[in-house]
């Protein structure tokens, strides 16, 4: 009997000091913190997805003031072909047709730099260069320099250099 005693109370004994065996790890403390980190790269996915939407529709915005700038601008050539192609000498006599003048180049180089801003291309360019040649007498002998600071640094280059190239096409005493 002193072995099945012995035996039973070696049983009892490493019962109670055996550990219990843990349960099986749930779904939630398998997969949570995986969720958490595929929830984060989905909300970083969408603020990306908002940021790209922003700039699409700001570089949208821009695109088409530029161009109902510039068709305003086509617009005031067809409707005032003489300020267009300018009589320098007459417009200059008429002093609401010179401030009206002034007043078309102006809005010429603001639609231009409206344009060169969204699509500085060798066409825009070209056709600039084709608009601006008819004002230069207007654009270097009367137009104040301080006025460039009104545009965009594209712009102000391009009059600079017209400038520069009206300055050496000039009779020298």
């Amino acid at each position: 009997m002193s072995e099945r005693v012995t035996l039973l109370v070696s049983s009892v004994i490493a019962a109670l000091t055996a550990k219990p065996e843990p349960p099986p790890p749930s779904f939630a403390t398998r997969h949570g913190n995986t969720a958490q980190i595929a929830s984060a790269v989905v909300a970083i996915a969408a603020l990306v997805f908002v940021a790209y939407q922003v700039w699409v529709i700001r570089a949208n915005g821009r695109i088409a003031t530029a161009r109902q700038v510039y068709m305003s601008y086509s617009e005031s050539a067809l409707r005032y072909p003489k300020l267009a192609e300018p009589d320098m000498q007459k417009l200059r006599t008429e002093p609401t047709e010179w401030v009206r003048y002034k007043n078309f180049v102006a809005h010429m180089l603001f639609a231009y730099d409206e344009i060169l801003a969204v699509y500085d291309e060798p066409e825009w360019r070209r056709s600039f260069e084709e608009d601006v040649r008819l004002h230069l007498p207007y654009i270097c002998a009367d137009m104040p320099t301080a006025l460039d600071e009104t545009y965009f640094p594209k712009m102000r280059a391009l009059l600079k250099a017209e400038r520069i190239r009206c300055a050496s096409a000039s009779p020298k005493p």
